[in-house]
C-alpha cells in the first residue's frame, strides 16, 4: 500500500485530518472488523446517565492496539517492509506490532522492561517477534527503540506518537458514532497514556460530532497529562508510579499527541487505584468482560461523574485492554475489597 502523507502544518500545529482518520477506518473495517458496544442495564453514572461499553478488549492481541499498529504496518513501503520494524511498549503495543508485523511477514524487535508482566512478553514473543530490554521506564524504552532504528535500520512504530498509529486509533470514534447513530453519546470516556489513543478517538469525534464531549481519564498516581492539561505545558513524571494501570504508565504525553489533546479533548480527569480494581472486577462480574486495569479507568471514572446531560443521555467509556491474568484479576479481587 502507497504510504499516505500526515502533515504538520509549517506553523508548528499538528493535523490529523477526518479524512485520513476515515482511511483508515475504511482498512480496518475489512481487516479487523468492529468492536461490539455493550451495554449493561444497571450502569449508570453519578448523575444517573446510562452507560455504554466500546470493547475494544475483545480485538485481536486483546487491545485497541491493534488498530494502530495494522494501518502502520500497512503504510510501510517496500523498503521500510525489507528491513523490519522496532517498537517500544509495555505490553499491547509490543503484541499488536508483533501480530501485525507477522501477518505481513515483516520482521519486529520489540523494546520492554523487565517490570512487564511475564503474560505479555510471553505474547509478543508468541507472534514471533525478538523482545528486548530496556531500564523500565517509557524514556528508557523510547530511546533504546530509537538507537536500534537508527543502527539497524528498522521503521520506528511509536505506540501512540505517530500520525499514523493515531490515525488507525482514531476508527474507534468513527465506529462508535456510527454504531451510535440513532442515540449520540453525550460524553466518551478515554483512558490516556501517552495520549494516542485519546488524541486519535477525539480528533474522530469532535470533527463529525463536536457536541459530543470527550473526557481523558488516567490514574491518580499517573497525573502527568492531567496536569499537562490544566497547565498548558506538557509535564512529566520523573519516573513511573506504583499504580496498577501499567498498560497506561507513560510519564509524558507525545510531542503530536499533546497539541491534539489541547484542541479536541474537553477535560481530563483522574481516578485512584481502588476505584480501578473495582472497575476491573465490576466489568468481570457483571459485564462478564476481561479488562485489564489501564482499560478499565474510563469506567472508573463514568462511575463518579457528575456530569449532568439531557435526560435519557447516555455516555460511553472504551474498554482499551483485556490482557490480565487469572491470578492478577484475584488481586484486583482483594484491592477492590480493601
Amino acid at each position: 500500500m502507497r504510504e499516505r502523507e500526515l502533515t504538520i502544518r509549517e506553523s508548528g500545529t499538528v493535523n490529523l485530518d477526518l479524512s485520513d482518520i476515515r482511511a483508515a477506518a475504511d482498512f480496518l473495517a475489512d481487516k479487523l472488523g468492529p468492536s461490539p458496544l455493550v451495554g449493561v442495564g444497571r450502569w449508570h453514572t453519578a448523575a444517573g446517565s446510562p452507560i455504554v461499553v466500546k470493547a475494544e478488549s475483545l480485538l485481536p492481541t486483546g487491545s485497541f492496539k491493534i488498530r494502530g499498529a495494522t494501518w502502520r504496518v500497512a503504510t510501510l513501503t517496500p523498503d521500510e517492509r525489507a528491513r523490519g520494524v522496532v517498537a517500544y511498549s509495555t505490553g499491547n503495543h509490543a503484541q499488536a506490532v508483533a501480530k501485525a508485523a507477522a501477518d505481513a511477514g515483516i520482521r519486529a524487535t520489540i523494546v520492554m522492561s523487565p517490570g512487564v508482566p511475564a503474560a505479555k512478553i510471553e505474547a509478543t514473543e508468541g507472534w514471533g517477534a525478538r523482545v528486548v530490554m530496556a531500564e523500565p521506564s517509557s524514556h528508557a524504552r523510547r530511546a533504546l527503540a530509537e538507537r536500534l532504528a537508527q543502527s539497524r535500520g528498522h521503521t520506528l512504530i511509536a505506540p501512540y506518537d505517530d500520525l499514523h498509529v493515531m490515525a488507525g486509533q482514531g476508527s474507534i470514534g468513527l465506529e462508535l458514532l456510527q454504531q451510535c447513530a440513532d442515540r449520540m453519546p453525550a460524553a466518551v470516556f478515554v483512558p490516556i497514556g501517552g495520549g494516542g489513543l485519546i488524541a486519535g478517538v477525539a480528533a474522530a469525534i469532535k470533527q463529525v460530532a463536536p457536541h459530543v464531549a470527550v473526557i481523558g481519564v488516567e490514574p491518580a498516581l499517573e497525573d502527568d497529562a492531567r496536569r499537562s492539561f490544566h497547565s498548558g505545558q506538557r509535564v512529566s513524571m520523573d519516573a513511573p508510579s506504583a499504580s496498577i494501570a501499567d498498560a497506561i504508565k507513560v510519564q509524558c504525553l507525545g510531542d503530536l499527541t499533546f497539541p491534539l489533546i489541547r484542541r479536541y479533548v474537553d477535560d481530563i480527569v483522574t481516578v485512584d487505584e481502588g476505584r480501578i480494581a473495582s472497575a476491573c472486577m465490576r466489568y468481570f462480574e457483571e459485564a462478564k468482560l476481561v479488562v485489564e486495569p489501564g482499560g478499565a479507568v474510563a469506567l472508573a471514572a463514568a462511575f463518579e461523574s457528575r456530569l449532568n446531560f439531557a435526560p435519557g443521555a447516555r455516555v460511553a467509556v472504551l474498554a482499551c485492554g483485556g490482557n490480565v491474568t487469572l491470578e492478577r484479576l484475584a488481586s484486583l479481587a482483594t484491592l477492590a475489597g480493601a
